[in-house]
């Protein structure tokens, strides 16, 4: 029960964060969504996809923050990969900040 809960509030976040025009409140959403799925592995996947997709730049660094830290420590191939193609391609500074960023917390074990 408390799962399914959880999955329809990340889904609420990720929403109202897709429709707030609150530059601030955004920020705190993104880092929220990325901290709600530490430690999640392969369950962040499909809303990492929808992050990166996203056309916002405070969406698609979220979507690094939360790939980050579903995957925090494992040293994961797929993910150091990911974070490397948007360290070098993304047209915004602060995505690929956060790429590389994260890639610091997938690696420090």
């Amino acid at each position: 029960m408390t799962l399914l809960r959880l999955r329809s509030f990340r889904l609420c976040i990720f929403k109202y964060a897709q429709e707030t025009q609150h530059e601030k409140i955004l920020r705190g959403l993104a880092v929220g969504i990325a901290f709600t799925m530490y430690g999640r592995l392969e369950e962040a996947d499909p809303l990492v996809a929808s992050l990166c997709a996203d056309k916002d730049p405070i969406l698609r660094r979220s979507g690094m923050y939360t790939l980050a830290m579903a995957y925090c420590g494992t040293g994961n191939n797929q993910a150091i990969r990911k974070l490397l193609h948007v360290a070098v391609s993304d047209v915004n500074d602060d995505v690929r900040r956060a790429a590389v960023t994260g890639l610091g917390f997938l690696l420090f074990r």
